[in-house]
């Protein structure tokens, strides 16, 4: 399994004194810290020593673009989602200004909190906690690790910084090779909806086919079959009737024929006799 890696690269007009250099390699080294941490936020935050060193940090730079790689000691996913978080957070934020003296502490962290990622994964949630965390010990004026941890990824922010997650195939390589993770995260300044997926397709005339309409449907069609069934029968009954009403008529003009005959034998026996 490739180890975790975090790209950050910086672009700087001026080049960076020893002091500056400083600041952002060790806000980049607490960042990576927190990115290890958040799937497990019941345990110790730790920022510096055993735990929180990385596998290997490089930096290096070219004309006005500094880059610094750090891979970390990890290789889970839920890590991975955690980095792809905080990448997303960042990127959010990076030209709105952030880090302002003037708005203090409280005010940045206030502002990252509403751009966290509103996604439902462990990583995500502990991201949102963190941050909340952080900015109520900034107003109740305590230091603590979270908020130290905070205040970095508040200095990545505010230097305009772009955070790229990586897996790496080999730390310990001469020359790292790194592979660009994809993710895609929801954050509070866009909120991607998925489609539902869940619901029913409609039926293809096929199923409509071999019953699968509406029970009313169905009986509706039950009754006018029903209706056309009686009235099949009542008009046979009537042909039935009507044909035995013009045998019984045909039968008496036979009778009625019969007796002219006679008759008219009769009176021609009547006028040979005289």
């Amino acid at each position: 399994m490739q180890e975790i890696a975090i790209r950050v690269r910086l672009r700087e007009p001026d080049r960076l004194g020893l002091a500056e250099y400083e600041r952002i390699v060790g806000a980049v080294a607490s960042v990576a810290a927190v990115v290890a941490w958040l799937p497990t936020p019941d345990a110790r935050l730790v920022l510096r020593g055993r735990g929180a060193e990385p596998v290997r940090l490089e930096t290096m730079s070219y004309g006005s673009v500094f880059e610094m790689l750090v891979v970390m000691d990890q290789r889970s996913p839920a890590v991975e989602q955690a980095a792809s978080a905080v990448a997303a957070l960042v990127e959010t934020v990076r030209q709105d200004h952030v880090e302002d003296p003037a708005a203090g502490t409280a005010a940045a962290l206030d502002r990252l909190d509403q751009a966290a990622p509103r996604g439902r994964s462990q990583p995500e949630r502990a991201l949102r906690t963190f941050l909340e965390g952080a900015r109520a010990d900034a107003l109740a004026r305590r230091s603590t690790t979270r908020l130290r941890a905070a205040q970095a990824l508040v200095r990545l922010a505010g230097a305009g910084a772009e955070l790229v997650v990586e897996r790496v195939e080999d730390a310990l390589a001469t020359e790292v090779e790194g592979q660009t993770v994809e993710a895609r995260t929801e954050t509070g300044a866009s909120v991607v909806v998925a489609p539902d997926d869940t619901a029913d397709p409609e039926p293809s005339n096929g199923a409509e086919q071999f019953g699968t309409t509406d029970p009313d449907e169905q009986d509706s069609t039950k009754k006018d079959s029903t209706k056309k069934d009686s009235k099949k029968k009542k008009k046979d009954s009537t042909k039935k009737k009507d044909s035995k009403k013009k045998k019984k008529k045909d039968s008496t003009k036979k009778k009625d024929s019969k007796k002219k005959k006679k008759k008219d034998s009769t009176k021609k026996k009547d006028s040979t006799k005289q």
